[in-house]
């Protein structure tokens, strides 16, 4: 049994704690959050503890997930990495490079899992896009939500479409050479909508729209290869691949089995901290999401200068 916890139960957080407390190689020892109201609901719910210090854990878990506002991140979570706490933490990795660059030397040094919370990794639908993807040219990636106060912390490129940047460069292994992005502030302090370009060293060209003002609900993934077109509906874990070879159009459904993406990656992560191998999403992987990230956002206060 691998003991865990979870710091931070707000939207994200709780579902932590409910699949840490349904899987059978964890023990949830416990939930902590700054409000104690919220500590002890989600804590009453998942039958553990409740704490209001995440230190209070220290010498009582192995492995956590770290699910407080992103400005908190780094600070936390070297402190646990520190003590040797293996963490998943959510995306994005940090709120800086250099902060980013911290946990990976941290959590090599101190010989921890790093692993960091791109879900859409796990989404059964993207693997399977994935196992069919040879050289993607195109991507056209569109991805809508409506208004919520949680996560303003951070502007729509770093709340949103992060978890698209990560799918493309997980599937583009080439260097980004060009940027292009503009986003607007709407019904917050910070970008609520923006829509990205970015062009490839191989010539691949990724358009990413991402919005948290919208009243359609829309996840969805298009990609253009040589002889293929492959689109993936995150949402309800269906894609198909349209191919023309040799003359012929053939069409093939992409249909994975059904399962819950954070439940798989949970798994993932207790899998790795058990057997100490490298996670499918590792603190490299989460520091050029970042910065490709930050990047977009360089672009878009340029313009609105």
């Amino acid at each position: 049994m691998i003991r865990v916890a979870v710091i931070g139960v707000g939207h994200l957080g709780k579902h932590h704690a409910r699949i840490y407390s349904e899987l059978e190689n964890a023990e949830l020892v416990g939930v902590v959050d700054i409000l104690r109201h919220r500590a002890e609901e989600i804590s009453l719910q998942q039958k553990t503890r409740a704490f209001t210090d995440y230190r209070e854990l220290y010498g009582k878990v192995d492995a956590v997930s770290l699910a407080v506002p992103t400005v908190d991140h780094a600070e936390i979570g070297l402190d646990l990495l520190e003590h040797g706490i293996d963490v998943l933490i959510e995306k994005p990795i940090a709120a800086t490079t250099e902060d980013a660059g911290r946990l990976i030397e941290t959590a090599a040094r101190r010989e921890r899992i790093l692993q960091v919370g791109h879900v859409e990794r796990f989404n059964p639908v993207v693997i399977a896009a994935g196992e069919v993807a040879t050289h993607p040219q195109f991507f056209e990636i569109h991805r809508m939500a409506a208004f919520s106060p949680r996560s303003l912390d951070i502007d729509v490129v770093l709340d949103l479409m992060i978890h698209d940047l990560d799918i493309v460069l997980s599937l583009v292994k080439s260097p980004v050479v060009e940027v292009r992005a503009v986003g607007i502030p709407v019904l917050s302090a910070k970008a609520d909508i923006a829509n990205a370009r970015v062009e490839f060293e191989s010539g691949c060209v990724a358009n990413l729209t991402a919005s948290r003002i919208s009243f359609e609900k829309m996840r969805k993934l298009r990609f253009f290869q040589p002889h293929d077109y492959i689109s993936v509906d995150y949402s309800s874990q269906r894609g198909t691949m349209v191919s023309l070879r040799m003359g012929r159009v053939t069409e093939r459904k992409l249909e994975p089995l059904e399962q819950e993406p954070l439940k798989l990656e949970l798994k993932s992560f207790l899998d790795v901290v058990s057997s100490r191998e490298v996670p499918l999403v590792t603190g490299d992987d989460g520091l050029r999401a970042l910065e490709l990230a930050l990047a977009i956002n360089e672009q878009i206060e340029s313009r609105s200068k």
